[in-house]
């Protein structure tokens, strides 16, 4: 009996993990062209810009909000609960004469546009990782002996995830050539 007990004390003082919210939004510019010369310019100069200016085919930004609870009980103040929120935003082209292309020309496309999206992709999945990671930095943090001690180890574990996994996003687009080296390419 005591050992069933303690089990459940244990169960019921780790705080649960869930899912993160995720908010998914996904615009899109246009391009028009009869070929694929005309289409990638088309892409290098309405494209989305960068974080180094350059504009590119798409482009996918994440953000990622947590918020959490902790309890003071005498001399201890630990992590409760968190709540994790993803905010995905990717903007994408779309080439309006799509319908009345050449045939070999729409295949072209459609194979650039596949290969871009998985791209994109790439870095959404980026974000979603982190999110778990921050989710289990923050529920990992031990207990302080004051909350602000505490939040001030939780926010900086949650930090030091968004940073990894921007360095990661940065070194996918130096390894993929911005998705060139994955088929995202029209030329």
């Amino acid at each position: 009996m005591r050992k069933i007990l303690f089990v459940l004390a244990v169960l019921i003082s780790v705080p649960a993990a869930g899912e993160p919210l995720v908010r998914l939004h996904t615009s899109f510019y246009y391009i028009d062209g009869t070929s694929a010369t005309v289409l990638a310019g088309q892409l290098d100069q309405h494209g989305p810009a960068g974080s180094d200016g350059k504009r590119y085919p798409a482009r996918t930004r994440w953000d990622i909000q947590w918020k959490f609870k902790h309890e003071q009980k005498g001399t201890v103040c630990s992590m409760t609960d968190v709540a994790i929120a993803v905010g995905v935003a990717q903007t994408m082209p779309k080439w309006r004469g799509e319908e009345k292309g050449a045939a070999g020309l729409k295949a072209l496309w459609t194979k650039f546009a596949e290969a871009l999206q998985r791209h994109e992709d790439g870095h959404k999945e980026h974000g979603m990782k982190a999110a778990k990671e921050i989710e289990a930095a923050v529920l990992a943090v031990k207990p302080a002996s004051n909350c602000e001690d505490l939040e001030l180890a939780a926010n900086t574990a949650a930090q030091t995830v968004v940073m990894k996994y921007q360095a990661l996003d940065e070194e996918y687009e130096r390894k993929t050539d911005h998705g060139r080296n994955q088929g995202a390419t029209l030329l």
